[in-house]
């Protein structure tokens, strides 16, 4: 009997390539929240349960635009 044609990997790491870094301001919308009340649109809290997590979303969000900002500033400054 011959062997199989399709030869076993020998690898035994497996790479994982969309790995979770952070919420997006998009993530953190109201409509995902389990608090939230679809019918009446309003959230029963006082405060919001992913305050901190929408704050520290905005924040990334900033820095990631502030430095597009830089770059193309830079890339102007070059040019000119």
């Amino acid at each position: 009997m011959q062997g199989s044609k399709y030869k076993r990997s020998t690898k035994t790491a497996t790479r994982i390539y969309n790995r979770f870094e952070f919420w997006s301001v998009a993530d953190c919308d109201c409509k995902y929240c389990p608090n939230f009340n679809v019918k009446s649109k309003l959230c029963p809290l006082d405060i919001c349960s992913i305050a901190d997590i929408k704050q520290e979303a905005a924040r990334r969000e900033q820095a990631a635009v502030q430095v597009k900002i830089e770059i193309n500033i830079g890339n102007n400054k070059t040019n000119v």
